[in-house]
C-alpha cells in the first residue's frame, strides 16, 4: 500500500530576503535582517508611508516571502 505524499515544505525565509506584510492597506515591501527563535524575523522596511525605514520584529504568519520582481 502507498504511503500519501508529504505536504510540500513551507518556503523557508532567509537573511537577505523580500518579504510583503500580509493584510496590509498598502503594499509594505521588507528585506529580512535577522532570523530570530520561534519563527521570528527581524526586518528593514523598504516600502509603507509609515514604516520606510523602520526596523521591527515580526512572525512568520504576518508576512509572505515576495515571489515577483516589481514591473515599475
Amino acid at each position: 500500500m502507498a504511503r500519501p505524499k508529504p505536504p510540500p515544505p513551507t518556503p523557508s525565509v532567509r537573511a537577505g530576503d523580500l518579504v510583503v506584510l500580509r493584510q496590509s492597506p498598502e503594499a509594505i515591501e521588507g528585506e529580512i535582517i535577522a532570523v530570530l527563535a520561534d519563527g521570528r524575523y527581524k526586518v528593514r522596511w523598504l516600502t509603507g508611508s509609515a514604516d520606510q525605514n523602520r526596523v521591527t520584529t515580526v512572525t512568520r504568519e504576518s508576512i509572505r516571502k515576495k515571489t515577483e520582481p516589481d514591473r515599475s
